[in-house]
């Protein structure tokens, strides 16, 4: 059931998740706690008068190419270990989507602690971290930027920059990144102690990026680097070549879709890695249907299964930016999953015939385009 927003629930919530998640200390006054608490709807099941089952999920909305959509972000999936294992998430996961479709919530986004779990609920794997270790040595091999400058400043200093480059990537063919609202973007900064900000400028003085950044010992750790051209790129790497001397290792967990390792001349020094990171699911497919750009004037697209949304399930032909639910045959026809990781993922079309998560009447081309996702955000 959907909680009520009360002192009562608030101890009852925060004494699971202590237990849960192994808090050292109460979060009950603890701000950073609170400021997610209080953009968020929780829900819970009680036994014997106690809370023993928690799922709480903050309202954000995500870009969507050009458009933007609202999504779920859930998070704080919590059992008292004697209640685990009874069906306490499963009942209020059913409630959640439902409620979350009724207000209107087109997408959901979560970080699983285990993919076989949430994907009984819909969820597929649709983002991944690429992660970058490069030894100080490393940046021998690498070009300094001459032109324009890099400006470093606190948060309050730099905030209208980074925010408003920030905005500007949101229109560069993302999809599923967050749209931070300020008291996101705030959280943050206060989650992350002892950040760093800085922002590239080109020669007439705009800014082009900017990187977040703090010190861990011997490590330099990139929390974010964004740029919108080439040069704000190469100008700050050249700013992190300028720490090392003082860095044995620089540290970066990218969005999947960075090449930073093309901007040094020789690459063997890095170490890259990938691996998953977020799962996401529809919860309304004829909203993101409507909004999503599909290279084709008309088509049928089918939804074989969704057990959690059953709404979902049906064809629906999509014309001009209309859809709208008919009795055929679909064009192409997959699982909520399946659809889940074609429309809001890195799996393309023709992969998903491979492997046998989609099927078509006949071969088609890539009528769904692949956005990049500047995906920094932790629910």
């Amino acid at each position: 059931m959907k909680l009520t927003r009360d002192h009562q629930s608030l101890e009852a919530i925060t004494s699971l998740i202590e237990y849960a998640f192994k808090k050292q200390q109460p979060i009950i006054n603890d701000p950073l706690f609170l400021s997610r608490y209080e953009h968020a709807d929780c829900y819970g099941v009680y036994q014997d008068a106690e809370l023993t089952n928690l799922v709480m999920a903050n309202h954000f909305e995500i870009q969507l190419f050009q458009q933007r959509v609202k999504m779920a972000g859930v998070g704080y999936v919590a059992s008292y270990p004697e209640y685990r294992g009874q069906g306490g998430i499963s009942s209020i996961m059913s409630e959640l989507l439902s409620d979350l479709h009724a207000q209107g919530v087109a997408v959901s986004q979560l970080a699983p602690f285990s993919e076989a779990f949430y994907r009984q609920f819909g969820y597929e794997p649709t983002s991944r971290r690429k992660t970058y270790r490069i030894p100080a040595k490393a940046f021998t091999y690498l070009p300094s930027e001459r032109r324009g400058q890099v400006k470093r400043g606190t948060w309050q200093q730099m905030k209208p920059l980074i925010q408003t480059v920030y905005q500007r990537l949101l229109m560069q063919q993302q999809v599923g990144t967050v749209v931070r609202e300020d008291w996101w973007w705030e959280r943050l900064n206060e989650y992350y102690p002892h950040r760093f900000y800085a922002a590239a400028f080109d020669d007439m003085g705009a800014a082009k990026g900017y990187i977040i950044y703090r010190m861990q010992g011997n490590t330099l750790a990139v929390d974010e680097l964004a740029y919108e051209n080439d040069f704000a790129l190469r100008k700050l790497l050249t700013y992190l070549k300028a720490h090392v001397s003082s860095f044995e290792e620089f540290l970066y967990h990218a969005p999947v879709c960075e090449r930073i390792e093309k901007c040094f001349l020789e690459q063997e020094e890095l170490t890259i890695t990938l691996e998953p990171y977020m799962m996401s699911r529809i919860i309304d497919i004829e909203q993101l249907l409507t909004k999503f750009p599909i290279q084709q004037k008309e088509i049928i697209l089918e939804v074989t299964e969704d057990k959690e949304c059953p709404w979902n399930v049906g064809s629906w032909l999509v014309s001009q930016g209309s859809c709208q639910k008919v009795q055929a045959a679909g064009d192409i026809k997959a699982t909520i999953h399946g659809w889940s990781e074609l429309l809001l993922g890195e799996l393309t079309l023709a992969e998903g015939i491979f492997l046998g998560k989609v099927t078509a009447s006949e071969f088609e081309t890539e009528i769904f385009p692949k956005g990049q996702q500047q995906f920094y955000d932790y629910f």
